[in-house]
């Protein structure tokens, strides 16, 4: 490769949407170059860097890398039966995507070019191409450039710092004494995915989860159930913005019998059109008030997981609690306990932060391959905080030829994080970058 090459397609991020947008750039003609760190390349970070114990959220009969082809997953595991519903491990997720991976460089040879490198700086030059600079001192051009790189947080190494802001950077978890007691903010999947890698790395200290409202994560129905349309009336709501409405009419239809797991998969679909219809003030109410209690329904746990907690929490040794985290000093941690007024100490030697990355504007500011075009106005943060500006295509106005995928587009979608979601969006870039 010349120190500086151009490509019909770049794709920045070698996880799932990388690999899921390859894929259908592939099969319809087109050359991709797809970039992403060796460690994990063509897994990501949340199917490379799990562990044994942490078990995909989602059943295996409906984790294919293609919308076209949702059970791939399961088929290629040979499930039969009400196996093909189980919720598989995630490195074995990991296993599948290396090995579409293999099968696509085997089936378009050299129209797919794997560069294993951290991308060091993307900016726009005079000629209107993007420029992506590697960690190899090269530098590619492309007219079309995508950024699929997750929740772009910034690399960490592991230090002796009580507080674990990155907890799922390598050995994050490392430093934690097998009997130390440990608070983990937030109480939804990351805190469970935490919980579980202390265990498999034989922690036995006291655990304690702390969020606004302590809520967990529902179980997942088993068998699984059908999703349950909305109601006109609920669908008028959530149309019309009047959350307080839509809350009455969700609970109600629960009072009727509907299961609030059905509930919230009936809307999946229509999330992304009813959160580009809220107003600014109306997603902020959503956010602070209902929030905790949309994720609780519709980001669920398998049985087996459940057990676990429930397991932990009989023997004394995790407790999920409702309060406010105020600081960490001396190997406690001061909480306000919800309802309270006064503060109180727990034993905490670590603090973990799984409350995810909202309103973390530094992390755009800081990634090396988002902060030239931020700081150039190429690239805006969106007013939330949940990601970045884009259309709802994907496109970035103002800059032709960049896209997003993913994480990055919760701020115009909402519902970007799972698969299902993640492959239509790859299938539909795809179409559209195709007929350039």
């Amino acid at each position: 490769m010349d120190s500086s090459d151009t490509f019909p397609v770049v794709i920045a991020g070698a996880g799932f949407c990388g690999l899921a947008l390859a894929a259908q750039l592939l099969e319809r003609g087109q050359a991709v170059v797809l970039i992403g760190h060796a460690a994990n390349f063509g897994r990501g970070t949340a199917y490379g860097d799990a562990w044994r114990g942490h078990l995909l959220n989602v059943p295996a009969d409906r984790m294919g890398l293609r919308a076209d082809a949702p059970a791939a997953f399961a088929e290629w595991l040979d499930l039969q039966g009400d196996a093909r519903r189980q919720f598989r491990p995630r490195l074995e997720f990991g296993d599948y995507l290396a090995h579409e991976l293999d099968g696509l460089r085997m089936r378009h040879g050299n129209r797919l070019r794997c560069i294993e490198a951290g991308i060091t700086a993307i900016s726009r030059g005079t000629d209107a191409r993007w420029h992506i600079a590697i960690d190899s001192g090269e530098t590619l051009e492309s007219d079309r450039l995508v950024l699929a790189l997750g929740a772009a947080s910034t690399a960490s190494t592991t230090t002796n710092c009580p507080l674990i802001r990155q907890p799922w950077a390598r050995d994050a978890l490392s430093n934690i004494a097998v009997d130390a007691p440990v608070l983990i903010l937030g109480t939804g999947l990351t805190m469970i995915d935490m919980v579980l890698a202390l265990q498999a790395q034989g922690h036995r200290g006291a655990i304690t989860a702390l969020s606004r409202r302590g809520r967990l994560p529902l179980l997942h129905p088993e068998p699984p159930l059908p999703p349950t349309p909305p109601s006109p009336a609920l669908l008028a709501a959530l149309e019309a913005g009047d959350l307080y409405l839509a809350l009455r009419e969700f609970r109600a239809a629960i009072t009727a019998g509907a299961a609030p797991a059905t509930l919230a998969d009936g809307l999946r679909a229509l999330i992304p059109q009813l959160w580009r219809g809220w107003s600014l003030p109306t997603r902020k109410r959503f956010l602070r008030h209902l929030r905790p209690w949309w994720d609780s329904v519709r980001h669920r746990v398998p049985r087996e997981v459940f057990a676990t907690l429930g397991r932990l929490r009989e023997e004394g040794r995790l407790r999920i609690c409702a309060g406010h985290f105020i600081d960490h000093e001396n190997g406690s941690a001061r909480i306000r306990w919800r309802g309270e007024r006064d503060d109180v100490a727990i034993p905490a030697s670590a603090v973990i932060d799984a409350t995810g990355l909202d309103g973390d504007r530094d992390r755009y500011t800081t990634h090396p391959a988002l902060s030239a075009l931020v700081a150039d106005g190429h690239l805006r943060i969106d007013p939330l905080g949940l990601g970045l500006d884009c259309a709802a295509d994907g496109s970035v106005p103002g800059a032709d030829g960049l896209h997003l995928i993913g994480f990055l587009r919760r701020g115009e979608c909402w519902e970007s994080t799972a698969v299902p979601e993640l492959r239509a969006q790859a299938a539909a870039l795809a179409e559209r970058l195709a007929a350039y």
